[in-house]
């Protein structure tokens, strides 16, 4: 089984936003239900991808590449409340030579607890044609400076199932 990290050992990951859950993402049964956090994990996403790895309109506008998600599993591990505060962060796991497998973390800062995950895969695509291509090498450069730091991390999440690249492992 594995364990949880704490929210302290997501340090070494950055933050990728810090926000307070607003009202709006309360269900009937008093937290946030699965689109709050949902929403999250995808501003995460679209946060990293921008900023850490470099995909953003810019790229886009220039190459005409991008990515398309082809599978995401959330997982719940602690309830969020309305007004708590919480931060995000990503952890690489694995890349492929068109894909790229990894999570997105919420940590709820006001409970001390990691609140949900979303693994993901994602392919590189060339929207010209609509198909996955190989990582353009600086993307794929950025992926991989990201793989080698959150590979040294003692600490692991527990897999949502059987999600990865298709890179055959060693």
């Amino acid at each position: 089984m594995t364990t949880l990290p704490t929210p302290a050992d997501l340090q070494p990951l950055g933050t990728l936003f810090t926000r307070t859950v607003p009202a709006r993402y309360q269900d009937l049964n008093g937290h946030v239900n699965v689109r709050g956090h949902y929403d999250l994990h995808m501003d995460a996403a679209e946060e990293s991808w921008e900023h850490q790895v470099g995909l953003d309109q810019a790229f886009l506008d220039r190459t005409g590449q991008s990515s398309f998600s082809l599978t995401h599993h959330v997982q719940f591990h602690r309830e969020i409340l309305v007004g708590h505060e919480v931060t995000a962060h990503l952890r690489i796991l694995d890349r492929g030579p068109k894909t790229v497998h990894a999570v997105t973390i919420l940590a709820n800062r006001t409970t001390g607890e990691i609140a949900s995950t979303l693994e993901f895969v994602e392919a590189y695509v060339d929207l010209t044609t609509r198909r996955t291509t190989a990582f353009a090498p600086e993307i794929a450069e950025r992926i991989d400076a990201l793989l080698e730091q959150h590979a040294s991390l003692p600490w692991s999440l527990p897999p949502s199932h059987r999600l990865g690249t298709s890179r055959p492992t060693a």
